[in-house]
């Protein structure tokens, strides 16, 4: 009990120091007492949220009278829930999860409630802006930063972060015309073809910060001079695990399909018990995350039907259960949906509902997507991926080959799923869950059904292939499918080896420090 204890206060000191940065990021300055009482919190990072929020752009503080308003309004009671005990002006934090697992954040935040589409939408988009305007404030490259409303073009140079509302070219010159709104209003700005902002492809509904130069002339319009995305920071602190832990990276199992990759599966589960050449590495995988699709469900695309070897969607999940059962008892596997499981498919989608995930495991841990969390210290944000289908037609040379690629723009963008109205469903809710609020050390997603590993301002980015073979409509869609990779992290150092199931014995195709 003494190890696990000790254990946990190490997670307990990475998170803090994401939360830490949290603030720095939002441009707040946290008390110390603020942190040790957030930490009690399930979700410390959806309470930070809404402290930043309640700070406002004016107040820099957050205090830890500002927690316990938050915890009261709420009726937390955080040390009587979670078992928590202060003594001698500290926390003593028993660990949640005894392998070391800690939940963050969810970007499902509950059911939407009973106002209309336009207003629920409105506020969708509202708190997207405010959410990302707070990661752009404050940067020297947008000076004179103001409202779209209170621009005074004889200031000659000022800035603007904007929601690019649309985006046209013009015929004779092929400049680029930006529509960007924020609360306040709304603007047309010229990018020139020549300049550096016009090098990037401006996406639906993303929001940016622009730095303008207003022409003597009024009646042509402000051109842009810099374009700003919230981006993840260049320096920050990593966590890093402090004992020896791997973690395996899996996606679209696909359970109930017929070209369910079950031998592969097998040699998984061989590889996890320690049976063929790689048992040193498989004695120290504490945990398995899968990032969606976890069963192929039903009617999700046409004459689906076909493809289908369990036919009914609860067998499929208790065929999942069987499944999950075979990894070793002492590996925690950590799941989130897909577009194709059965949860609802606006985004952001929630967890497993009782009824289905009871069927699984008890060590299984099943979460919402997207969801960020802790393993041993390592923050992992895990979405399954939908919005390729999005975002692969809308940026220039993208490609599901090339996953990793979409995977670095989601965290220039800080925001998952940005494009309103297209194959993505968005959910309409107070608070956009899409947002990437905190960056994580390690970014996982799927769906593509490729695989890719890169890194990128010191988070690396894994997609994480499939467990179901080519089928028909992956044919006609032209996507060609990598099976049976995973991504193998050791958590210490967050070096990846990828694993190749599909020959037997599971073999190292690539590693990365």
């Amino acid at each position: 009990m003494a190890h696990r204890a000790s254990r946990w206060r190490i997670v307990a000191a990475n998170l803090r120091e994401h939360i830490v940065a949290y603030f720095e990021e939002h441009h707040k300055v946290v008390e110390a007492g603020a942190v040790d009482l957030l930490l009690r919190h399930r979700q410390p990072l959806i309470v930070s949220h809404q402290l930043v929020e309640r700070a406002g752009p004016t107040r820099p503080f957050v205090t830890l009278e500002m927690v316990e308003s938050v915890f009261a309004e709420a009726e937390e009671v955080p040390v009587a829930t979670a078992g928590l005990r202060p003594t001698a002006g500290r926390v003593v934090l028993p660990a949640p999860d005894a392998a070391g697992f800690q939940p963050i954040h969810e970007g499902y935040s509950g059911p939407v409630g009973g106002e209309s589409p336009l207003v629920a939408y409105s506020a969708l988009f509202r708190s997207r802006h405010q959410a990302l305007a707070r990661m752009l404030r404050g940067r020297p490259e947008l000076e004179n930063l103001r409202p779209i409303r209170e621009i005074r073009p004889e200031e000659t140079t000022t800035s603007v972060i904007g929601m690019v509302r649309d985006v046209r070219e013009t015929v004779q010159r092929h400049h680029l015309v930006l529509t960007v709104e924020d609360e306040t209003g709304a603007i047309e700005l010229l990018v020139p073809k020549d300049s550096p902002g016009a090098k990037t492809t401006f996406l639906s509904d993303e929001v940016v910060g622009l730095r303008l130069r207003f022409a003597r002339d009024p009646r042509r319009l402000p051109r842009v001079e810099a374009v700003e995305r919230p981006e993840v920071p260049r320096q920050r602190l990593l966590g890093r695990a402090r004992r020896p832990a791997r973690a395996l990276f899996l996606s679209d199992l696909h359970i109930g399909s017929k070209s369910f990759l079950a031998e592969e599966w097998g040699h998984l589960i061989d590889f996890l018990h320690g049976r063929g050449p790689l048992g040193d590495r498989a004695a120290e995988v504490r945990y398995v995350v899968v990032a969606g699709d976890l069963v192929d469900g039903i009617g999700i695309y046409p004459r689906q039907e076909r493809d289908l070897r369990i036919a009914d969607i609860v067998e499929q999940y208790a065929e999942l259960g069987r499944r999950l059962a075979e990894l070793p008892s002492s590996v925690t596997a950590v799941v989130v949906p897909g577009n194709h499981d059965a949860v609802c498919p606006a985004e952001p989608q929630p967890a497993l509902p009782t009824g289905l995930a009871r069927v699984l495991p008890g060590n299984v841990r099943t979460l919402g997507n997207p969801s960020t969390f802790s393993l041993d210290g390592v923050v992992v944000s895990a979405y399954h991926g939908r919005s390729f289908d999005d975002l692969i037609p809308a940026l220039p040379g993208a490609s599901y080959s090339r996953p990793t690629e979409v995977m670095r723009r989601m965290l220039q963008m800080r925001h998952l799923a940005p494009i309103y109205g297209d194959r993505t469903p968005l959910a309409p809710a107070a608070h956009d869950g899409l947002v990437l609020e905190t960056a994580p050390d390690l970014f996982v997603t799927g769906h593509s059904h490729t695989y890719g590993v890169e890194r990128y301002r010191g988070v690396l980015l894994l997609n994480v292939s499939t467990w179901q073979g080519e089928t028909e409509y992956q044919r006609m869609r032209n996507i060609v499918p990598v099976p049976a990779h995973a991504a193998l992290v050791d958590l210490a150092s967050l070096g990846v080896e990828t694993l190749d199931f599909s020959g037997g014995d599971p073999t190292v195709t690539g590693a990365g420090g």
